[in-house]
């Protein structure tokens, strides 16, 4: 039963050149790119470029060759400049360029369509100057022509205080690396941004765009000498629950655990490539 339900799924979001249906899209229904919480506390996050404007970061090969999944970490908390760098190298904007109707961003991950469905919640388990909790990230700030605002852009929303350390470890199959970590990532879809353009084919896209935000977050965490080990295995409900959401209209698809690693990285240094070993024939 399991297999067949893949395999229709595979068959039903497939692309067949025979059978391509052409319709046009309305402009009208296109839902909204962004999500806030009107009620919530906002907290605003450190400038994340300062490094690189500084040129003090681990330079991207460095990164590649020493990323590991990490699954045991130390008490250390992260600092809120840590949490803004691995914010924005997720799911941040890079830059912002002009549209037609208004103002368009780049950001940090690609998108299927440039729809970005994804939306990032953190839970707070250790971070300094940050009360431990959920959030939601608020990639910017718009008024009501979404036009951009520089209050409220690259910030945290409040939704839960308290320690949700062991809730978090409970919905992610109880495993202890997750009440453990200094935050988890947990990456939902907001599922009608992609099938309003690409329907049935939307339901591939969310997840390979909430694989393009986890690899981007994993090498970010190497650079800022943190661990991370991305989690698909979780209760869906459980996890649904403690972010607030339905898991139909938006649901859980993905989540990292980043934390100080419980040990330091092996062979921590620059990677010389060209020596590399090979595997014995």
């Amino acid at each position: 039963m399991v297999e067949q339900m893949g395999r229709a799924f595979q068959s039903r979001t497939g692309y067949y050149r025979k059978a391509m249906e052409e319709y046009e899209l309305d402009w009208r229904s296109k839902p909204q790119p962004y999500k806030f919480y009107p009620y919530a506390q906002v907290i605003s996050l450190p400038n994340p470029t300062q490094a690189l404007e500084a040129g003090t970061v681990t330079d991207l090969w460095t990164c590649i060759a020493q990323r590991r999944s990490v699954r045991s970490f130390g008490t250390a908390p992260l600092t809120t400049d840590q949490l803004s760098r691995l914010l924005w190298a997720s799911a941040g904007t890079t830059s912002s360029f002009s549209t037609p109707t208004g103002q368009g961003f780049y950001r940090a991950a690609p998108s299927a369509g440039a729809l970005y469905p994804i939306e990032t919640y953190v839970v707070v388990n250790r971070v300094e100057d940050l009360e431990p909790g959920l959030y939601h990230y608020r990639v910017t700030g718009l008024d009501i022509l979404e036009r951009p605002m520089v209050e409220g852009s690259h910030a945290l929303e409040q939704l839960k205080a308290g320690d949700l350390s062991k809730e978090i470890m409970q919905a992610a199959l109880d495993q202890p690396m997750c009440a453990k970590a200094g935050v988890v990532f947990v990456w939902s879809a907001v599922f009608a941004r992609s099938v309003w353009k690409y329907r049935d084919r939307a339901y591939r896209y969310v997840y390979l765009d909430a694989g393009h935000m986890a690899a981007g977050l994993s090498l970010a965490a190497v650079g800022l000498d943190l661990g991370s080990c991305p989690v698909a295995a979780f209760y869906d409900d459980e996890t649904n629950a403690l972010l607030g959401i339905d898991g139909q209209e938006e649901g859980v698809l993905y989540m990292t655990a980043v934390g100080k690693p419980a040990r330091p990285f092996a062979g921590k240094g620059r990677v010389d490539l060209r020596h590399t070993s090979r595997p014995k024939e």
